[in-house]
C-alpha cells in the first residue's frame, strides 16, 4: 500500500550521522513494489546541510534518487535559515526554501512523518 512519508532533517551534518541516515532511508522508501511519495525537508540545524558548498560526500547517491520538482529535490524551512542566521541565498540550487506553515502542511498530510 502506497503512503505518503514525510522526512524530516533536523540535525547539523557536522559531527552527526542522523542526515546521513535519514537521506538513505528516505531513498529506500522510494524503491519497491509500493514506491512510497517520499518528501524530505531540513529544519533547525538540518538546515545547514543545504548550504552552497557543505560536503555532503554521502548525498549523491541518495539525492539522485530523488525525482524533481522544477529542479528542486528537497526544501528548507525558512525560519529555520533566519534561526541560524543564513541568508537563504546560502542555499544549494536543489533545495527550495518554504514557509513553516507550507511544511506544517505537508506533515499533515503525511501517512507517516520520520525525523533524523
Amino acid at each position: 500500500m502506497k503512503k505518503n512519508v514525510f522526512v524530516a532533517i533536523l540535525r547539523s551534518p557536522v559531527g552527526s550521522i542522523f542526515p546521513v541516515e535519514g537521506l538513505r532511508a528516505a531513498g529506500g522508501m522510494l524503491s519497491g513494489s509500493d514506491e512510497h511519495g517520499v518528501t524530505v525537508a531540513f529544519v533547525g540545524k538540518g538546515v545547514r546541510c543545504a548550504l552552497k558548498g557543505v560536503d555532503l560526500w554521502y548525498a549523491p547517491k541518495f539525492m539522485k534518487l530523488f525525482p524533481d520538482r522544477d529542479g528542486k529535490k528537497f526544501y528548507v524551512e525558512e525560519e529555520s535559515l533566519a534561526a541560524e542566521r543564513m541568508d537563504p541565498a546560502l542555499v544549494a540550487p536543489e533545495f527550495e526554501v518554504v514557509p513553516r506553515e507550507r511544511l506544517a502542511r505537508m506533515m499533515r498530510e503525511a501517512d507517516v512523518v520520520l525525523s533524523f
